[in-house]
């Protein structure tokens, strides 16, 4: 595997909730892994989510599958504001609350007020606002510039506490931005040695997606808008990639890179457990696990003793539940919540199942893969048309009579499975650590090499790197 450029590396993500986040918390654990892999010592993750510090630890130890470990240094906002607050009001201007807004209090352990921050109701660009973030103090009130302006106050004191480690106050550091909202706010970071390499993940056009299709407009336009000052983007899949590009206009950062995934080494070996079908996802909408539920009695009918297993969480449970009640599929259909054990489901299945309406990887489909899991899916933008292939069974958006001869197919005919299952771990060697990694590290040598996309101040010479 090649080795990264000499910088730091630093990745923020708004928060790190499997349980919240399903496959987006799992895919940014899974790019600190990879640094790690790729030879960078000691990554830094970044959260800027208000929890207390063991809601923190507990999500960290779920995405990371364990304990981080020591060679990966996991920081998060508030837990540090909350331990000493001096730094940031030593950072903060005298100022006071603004007297609009409502506020909410971030206390210390010993229930003290530390810091007062602005509560944006029905509003999406919450992030945004200019109304003051108010930090107490020993000889009264300061204030920041809102969420934009605490939170660049943060990533400059961990961006000069590495230049300090390294002895070098002209030190790369390399940001990864895992999240639209952050990166809207640090898209004017105007320091000369910070590359912001931004990633993607998920679809930014509404349903159904092509041509003529409009972009979401839950944030994506406002970044669209802001492609040309990231050094680099990563898109989940070459098609997204194109899109854009057709669309927006390309720049020599974007690369199609998607989530590494690593082989299961018992894979080939798997025996189903009956004729068991799994799904993994949030439940929300943009999975359309209704549709599954809604299919399964026309399944029961060809394959009497199917059984869908559907994993994970999220505000629809109940409504779903009350679905597969309403259907009379209670016996054969169970939602078992978050779970930790997806590869030991995925072992007993006989297929894998994703009824997402739009996607942008969708990592569970990587994994499926790679444990030689066919995979049935509706062919949409832009996971399942680019992973799948051969591997599994595309149907047409929307198409219940295709999913349930897909899954028919896979749950009576032994043969038709053991290909495909084989097919399906050809198709995910694209996806291992080892082979994203190799093009993950050509990436970042090239952001390290190139100028800022960002001018700062001080002059840059043309065509000049990092110092």
């Amino acid at each position: 595997m090649l080795a990264p450029p000499d910088a730091d590396f630093v990745v923020l993500t708004s928060r790190l909730s499997p349980r919240r986040d399903g496959g987006y918390a799992v895919a940014v654990a899974s790019r600190v892994r990879l640094l790690r892999a790729i030879g960078v010592d000691r990554p830094v993750l970044l959260t800027f989510d208000v929890g207390d510090a063991d809601e923190h630890e507990r999500e960290n130890r779920q995405a990371f599958h364990g304990d981080p470990g020591p060679d990966v240094d996991v920081r998060n906002l508030f837990d540090e504001i909350r331990r000493d607050p001096t730094w940031l009001y030593e950072q903060a201007q005298d100022g006071r609350a603004d007297p609009e807004a409502a506020y909410r209090a971030v206390v210390d352990d010993d229930g003290r007020e530390v810091v007062s921050l602005p509560v944006i109701r029905d509003d999406p660009g919450w992030h945004l606002t200019e109304a003051a973030v108010v930090v107490r103090g020993p000889v009264g009130d300061r204030t920041v510039a809102g969420f934009g302006g605490l939170y660049l106050t943060w990533l400059r004191r961990v961006v000069t506490q590495l230049r300090e480690r390294a002895g070098d106050d002209g030190r790369c550091i390399v940001v990864i931005c895992e999240s639209k909202q952050l990166g809207e706010l640090i898209a004017d970071w105007d320091d000369p040695d910070v590359r912001i390499v931004h990633t993607v993940h998920n679809s930014h056009l509404e349903v159904p997606c092509g041509p003529e299709a409009t972009v979401r407009d839950d944030g994506w336009r406002r970044w669209l808008d802001l492609l040309p000052r990231f050094d680099a983007v990563i898109w989940p899949t070459a098609s997204q990639e194109a899109d854009v590009a057709g669309r927006f206009g390309a720049h020599d950062g974007f690369v199609a890179l998607p989530t590494p995934v690593a082989p299961d080494p018992e894979a080939g070996s798997h025996r189903p457990r009956g004729r068991r079908v799994v799904m993994v996802n949030r439940l929300v909408d943009q999975k359309r696990v209704d549709a599954a539920i809604a299919a399964w009695p026309l399944v029961l009918q060809r394959v009497p003793d199917a059984q869908l297993h559907i994993y994970g969480d999220g505000p629809l449970r109940s409504s779903l539940q009350a679905l597969i009640d309403a259907r009379g599929v209670t016996r054969s259909v169970r939602l078992h919540g978050f779970s930790d054990r997806i590869p030991e489901a995925m072992a007993d299945a006989s297929a894998f199942l994703c009824t997402s309406s739009f996607e942008g990887q969708n990592l569970a489909i990587g994994e499926a893969l790679a444990s030689g899991l066919p995979v049935v899916a509706f062919d949409v933008c832009y996971g399942p048309r680019d992973y799948v292939g051969d591997g599994g069974i595309l149907v047409a958006p929307g198409d219940t009579e295709g999913v349930v001869t897909a899954l028919t197919t896979l749950l009576v005919d032994g043969d038709v499975r053991a290909a495909m299952s084989r097919r399906a771990l050809l198709r995910s060697r694209r996806l291992r650590p080892e082979v994203v990694g190799d093009a993950f590290a050509r990436l970042l040598a090239e952001v390290v090499a190139r100028p800022a996309r960002r001018r700062a101040p001080r002059r840059i010479e043309a065509g000049a790197g990092c110092r």
